[in-house]
C-alpha cells in the first residue's frame, strides 16, 4: 500500500512538472522570437524598428511633442526636427499604432507634422538596430532579452526540481510573467507588419506583469498568519491592479476611436513624466509591495528571511522602475539619455531576477549541488562529443590528407554512431567521476549513514543506539539541528538532540499523521505543525511510526537533495527497525514467554495423564 501510494505521487508530481516545462519553453520561444525580431533571421533583416527620436505628450490634448532627433538617424534624415509636433487625429490608425509600438524596419511611414504655422508631411524610414548608435541600441535590447532568460531559465530549475510543491508552481509562473518585462511592461514586445498584431503583442507583456502582481500576492497569503489587516491589503492590491487593467482598455479604446485621449492614460512610448499611467502602475507595485511585506512580518522568525528573500525583491523593482522612469525621464530630452534610462530601469527589473534566484538557489527552494553537478557533467560530456569530432577532422586533414570526401563523411558517420551507442555509457562514467572529484564527502557522509542503517540491527541498548544515531547525524550531515522524537503513548518527545530545544508533539499533529499516512520523507515547513525542522523522517518498524527523525536548515541554506533525502531515510528506518527489535526482547519479555511455553507444556503433560 504504502508503494502503490509512493507511486501515485511520484505520478502525480511528473504530472504537474511537464506541462511547467512545456511553459517554459513556450516563454522561451517568446524570447527567441524576440531576439530574431530584434536582429534578424537566418539573414532575413529585423522588423523591429528605430524612430531614432523622443517623443512626449504635451499640454495639448491628443499632441505629441519631438525632442531633437538623434543626428544621422531615421527620424533626422526625414527631416524632422526638435520642437515639431504632431496630432493623432490627423494620422491614420496604423501610425498611431507604430508611435505608440515600434515602427517595421526599412519601411517608410507618412507623418503628419507642424512647425511653428507649417503643416508639413514627412516620410520616417526606421533604422534597424544594427543601424547607427548600435551599442547603446544592443544594451537597451540585450539587457532586456537577459533579463528574460534569466526569469525563464530560473523558472525552469524550478519546474525540474520543486514541481510537486504548490508555492513553487506559483513562484514559476510568476517568474515566467516577469520574464516579458524588460522595461515598462514592453520588454519582449514584437513588431509585425500587421499594425493590430503589433498592438496585441505590445500589451501582452503588460497584461503579463499584472497577472505576475496577482500571482504574488497569492504567494504571500500563503505565508505567515492571516489577519483581517492582511485581507484589506490584499483587496486593495487587488483593486489597484485592476485599475491598472482597467487604465490598458481606456488606453486602447482611445488610440483606436479617438473618443478619450490616449496620451493622458499612456502606455508604451506615450508613458512619460509622472502621470496618471506611472502614478498608478506605482500605486499597483506599492499596494503589492505592503501587503507582501506584511506576509513576510508575520511569518515565523525562523521563516522570516527565506519568505523576505522569495518575496519582497521583485515588489520591490516593480516599485523602483516605474518611479525612476517616471522622475528621470522628465530630464532625458535627448534620445541617447532616453536609451539610457531603458537600460537603467530594464536593469531595476533584472536586480529582482537576481535576487530571487538568489534565494532560490540559497535559501531552501533548491539544491545548488546538484544544479553544479548536473551542469559540470552536461558541459563534460559535451566537450568530449565536439573534441571527438574535431580529433577527427584533424586526422584526415594532416595525417591521413589524401583521402577522398566519401571517407571522411563515412568517417564522420562512423564516429557519430559509435558516440551514439556509448553516450550513455560516457555519461555515466563522467557522472562518476564528477561525483568522485567534486563531491567526494557528501558520498562518504551518504554511505557512513547508509552503513549505519545495517549496523544498529546488532546494538542490543537502545541508550547507546540512540547516542550514536545522533551523532552520525551531527559528523555526517551539515544540518545545523537535528532531534530524534520517540513514540511515548500518544505523544512523540524528543530524545535525542542537538542545536535544539526538547520538544513534544502530540499524535494528531499534521506532520505525524503524514508521516503515518505516506511513509516517507516531508519538509515540515509546507504543514500546520509544532515542529520546527527542514527535514522529517519516518522510522517506521512492521508498518508503525515509532518515532522521526527531525532535522534543522542546513548550514549553506540549501535544499537537502535526493540522494542526500534517500540516505537518512533508509538510516531513519534501519534505527526504527533496530529499536522496535529491542522492546519486543526485553527480559521481561523473554520470561513472559518463557513462563508462558511452561504453563503450556504442563497443561500438555496433565492433559496426556489417563484419568
Amino acid at each position: 500500500m504504502a508503494a502503490a501510494a509512493t507511486t501515485l505521487v511520484k505520478q502525480r508530481e511528473t504530472s504537474r512538472k511537464w506541462p511547467l516545462v512545456v511553459l517554459c519553453a513556450l516563454f522561451a520561444a517568446w524570447a527567441v522570437a524576440a531576439l530574431a525580431n530584434y536582429v534578424g533571421f537566418a539573414g532575413n533583416p529585423p522588423w523591429w524598428g528605430w524612430w531614432d527620436v523622443d517623443y512626449f505628450p504635451s499640454a495639448q490634448p491628443y499632441v505629441v511633442k519631438f525632442d531633437p532627433p538623434q543626428p544621422g538617424g531615421a527620424a533626422a534624415r526625414a527631416g524632422i526636427r526638435g520642437g515639431d509636433w504632431l496630432d493623432l487625429r490627423e494620422q491614420s490608425l496604423s501610425v498611431r499604432v507604430r508611435l505608440y509600438a515600434q515602427p517595421v524596419a526599412a519601411t517608410p511611414i507618412a507623418l503628419v507634422l507642424h512647425r511653428g504655422t507649417q503643416r508639413l508631411t514627412v516620410r520616417v524610414i526606421a533604422s534597424s538596430s544594427a543601424q547607427g548608435n548600435v551599442a547603446l541600441k544592443a544594451w537597451s535590447l540585450g539587457l532586456g532579452i537577459l533579463s528574460s532568460a534569466w526569469f525563464i531559465g530560473c523558472a525552469l530549475l524550478i519546474a525540474l526540481r520543486r514541481a510537486g510543491l504548490s508555492e513553487a508552481r506559483l513562484l514559476i509562473l510568476i517568474l515566467l510573467c516577469c520574464s516579458p518585462v524588460g522595461f515598462a511592461g514592453l520588454g519582449l514586445g514584437l513588431v509585425t507588419p500587421g499594425f493590430a498584431i503589433s498592438a496585441l503583442l505590445f500589451v501582452l507583456p503588460q497584461i503579463c506583469a499584472l497577472v505576475a502582481m496577482v500571482l504574488l500576492v497569492a504567494l504571500s497569503a500563503r505565508f505567515g498568519s492571516r489577519t483581517g489587516l492582511r485581507k484589506v491589503l490584499e483587496g486593495v492590491a487587488y483593486s489597484a491592479i485592476a485599475l491598472n487593467i482597467l487604465r490598458i482598455g481606456v488606453f486602447f479604446d482611445g488610440l483606436v476611436t479617438l473618443r478619450v485621449d490616449p496620451l493622458k492614460i499612456g502606455s508604451g512610448n506615450f508613458a512619460t513624466g509622472m502621470g496618471i499611467t506611472a502614478g498608478l502602475e506605482a500605486l499597483a507595485a506599492a499596494a503589492v509591495m505592503i501587503a507582501v511585506a506584511v506576509a513576510v512580518q508575520s511569518t515565523p522568525r525562523p521563516e522570516r528571511a527565506r519568505a523576505a528573500w522569495l518575496l519582497l525583491p521583485l515588489p520591490i523593482s516593480w516599485v523602483a522602475m516605474p518611479v525612476a522612469y517616471g522622475f528621470l525621464s522628465n530630464f532625458a530630452h535627448t534620445w541617447a539619455s532616453f536609451q539610457a534610462l531603458v537600460v537603467l530601469t530594464t536593469a531595476f527589473s533584472l536586480a529582482g531576477g537576481f535576487a530571487v534566484t538568489y534565494a532560490v538557489l540559497k535559501r531552501r527552494v533548491l539544491d545548488l549541488e546538484f544544479v553544479l553537478s548536473r551542469t559540470i557533467v552536461v558541459a563534460t560530456v559535451s566537450f568530449i562529443v565536439v573534441a571527438s569530432f574535431v580529433l577527427l577532422e584533424w586526422l584526415l586533414g594532416t595525417v591521413v590528407s589524401d583521402v577522398s570526401h566519401t571517407t571522411g563523411v563515412i568517417a564522420n558517420a562512423g564516429l557519430a554512431l559509435a558516440l551514439g551507442l556509448s553516450l550513455r555509457y560516457v555519461h555515466k562514467r563522467v557522472d562518476t567521476f564528477v561525483d568522485s572529484a567534486f563531491f567526494r564527502k557528501r558520498h562518504d557522509d551518504e554511505r557512513a549513514l547508509r552503513e549505519f542503517a545495517q549496523e544498529a540491527a546488532f546494538m542490543t541498548q537502545a541508550d547507546a543506539l540512540l547516542d550514536r544515531a545522533i551523532a552520525k547525524i551531527q559528523v555526517h550531515t551539515d544540518a545545523r539541528s537535528a532531534a530524534v522524537l520517540l513514540d511515548g503513548g500518544g505523544n512523540y518527545e524528543t530524545v535525542r538532540a542537538f542545536g535544539t530545544a526538547q520538544t513534544i508533539v502530540n499524535e494528531n499533529d499534521e506532520v505525524i499523521v503524514s508521516l503515518k499516512t505516506w511513509r516517507r520523507p516531508l519538509d515540515p515547513h509546507h504543514h500546520a505543525t509544532a515542529l520546527s525542522g527542514a527535514l522529517a523522517l519516518p522510522m517506521l518498524a512492521r508498518g508503525r511510526l515509532c518515532g522521526i527523525i527531525l532535522l534543522g536548515e542546513r548550514a549553506g541554506g540549501e535544499a537537502y537533495a535526493p540522494d542526500e533525502v534517500d540516505a537518512l531515510a533508509q538510516f531513519a528506518h534501519g534505527i526504527g527497525l533496530a529499536l522496535d527489535s529491542m522492546s519486543s526482547n526485553t527480559p521481561n519479555d523473554r520470561i513472559t514467554k518463557t513462563l508462558e511455553y511452561m504453563l503450556e507444556e504442563l497443561r500438555a503433560i496433565r492433559r496426556a495423564e489417563p484419568e
